[in-house]
């Protein structure tokens, strides 16, 4: 049936070559591989594609030659294609990875330092000294899935010219905080914090979340979360959830003690600990704080009867306020939980 179905890919008929095609995919004999080869120049760009896509099915060890041939094609695909497969060729694919990652077509460079990358793990230094944004990204990429992750590179990473890739890197510090234990890049993700409007959030969020009382991030953290920035709100509410409040009481403090309300009324929704409910009872007593904060405060509690008695007690008796929104909010509390 295999040598059938690649005689028909010379009919004359286009349908019949086509269905020769399909045949060859559904029969997925890997000795077919060589009858694909001429499609690659054939003037029909379905069957090109079919041809690259056969070559990248079936290629193997013995196709060496082929990857040659491919990795120094005037065709984009087909370069890109050759770095694809090249380490199913063995040791001579290293020396195909090498010239194309020198490509100058940025997509067949980007390809082949990913497969590079993938292989030999020993190429992230030579990797991040790229010019390309890309390949550097996959560089990174690689030391977050590392078990023993080069600091050298991250530091490198948090200098680098690129906001992506200072992000990048703030994401790995993030996902692994045992590498900045010491606080020894605390000043460069503080630098970050307040100059990089790119990577500013995750810089934020990383040095919140070390839990630590350097002078250095108690000093800015005030400042930080005075912003009204919707995105720093949410990334700020959820990497408290589920946190113990003591111990990082110098945040929660200066949270209340701001006044960016949505960041108030977020790190207090759906928080039913002891320390919540006592900043909220400290706020819905206080007269300075606004009306639609307070309001709002008790909103969030609708539906739930408190255990807290003194809790119950101030709503209940904010059902007689002078403010018509922190009245009605008190009313349809207490409705909610009759």
């Amino acid at each position: 049936m295999v040598r059938a179905a690649i005689r028909q890919l010379n009919d004359r008929d286009v349908r019949q070559r086509r269905r020769a095609v399909r045949k060859l995919f559904e029969l997925n004999d890997s000795t077919a591989i060589d009858a694909f080869i001429p499609l690659l120049d054939d003037s029909d760009e379905w069957f090109r594609e079919k041809a690259l896509l056969a070559i990248q099915k079936w290629a193997s060890m013995k196709d060496l030659e082929l990857a040659e041939r491919l990795a120094s094609s005037q065709k984009v695909e087909e370069r890109v294609l050759a770095s694809k497969i090249a380490p199913r060729i063995g040791k001579s694919s290293k020396k195909i990875l090498e010239k194309l990652s020198n490509d100058s077509d940025h997509l067949v460079k980007q390809n082949a330092w990913k497969v590079r990358l993938q292989e030999d793990g020993s190429s992230i230094r030579e990797a991040m000294e790229i010019d390309e944004t890309g390949v550097r990204v996959l560089a990174l990429e690689k030391i977050e899935e590392m078990e023993l992750i080069d600091e050298e590179m991250i530091k490198i990473a948090l200098k680098d010219k690129s906001a992506r890739i200072r992000k990048k890197a703030v994401s790995i510090l993030i996902a692994r905080p045992e590498l900045n234990a010491s606080g020894e890049y605390d000043k460069i993700i503080i630098d970050i914090a307040e100059n990089d409007k790119n990577a500013q959030i995750n810089a934020i969020i990383m040095l919140i979340e070390s839990g630590r009382e350097s002078k250095l991030i108690r000093g800015e953290i005030p400042e930080w979360i005075e912003q009204q920035n919707p995105q720093l709100v949410r990334a700020v509410v959820k990497s408290l959830k589920n946190k113990d409040w003591k111990s990082m009481n110098y945040l929660i403090t200066a949270i209340f003690n701001s006044s960016n309300e949505k960041l108030i009324s977020g790190v207090l929704r759906r928080n039913n600990s002891i320390e919540a409910n006592e900043f909220r009872k400290e706020i819905l007593q206080d007269g300075k704080r606004s009306d639609v904060l307070r309001a709002r405060i008790i909103e969030d509690l609708f539906g739930k009867k408190q255990d807290d008695e003194e809790l119950m007690q101030i709503v209940t008796n904010l059902q007689h306020s002078k403010s018509e929104s922190i009245s009605n909010s008190a009313q349809m509390f207490i409705k909610s939980i009759d």
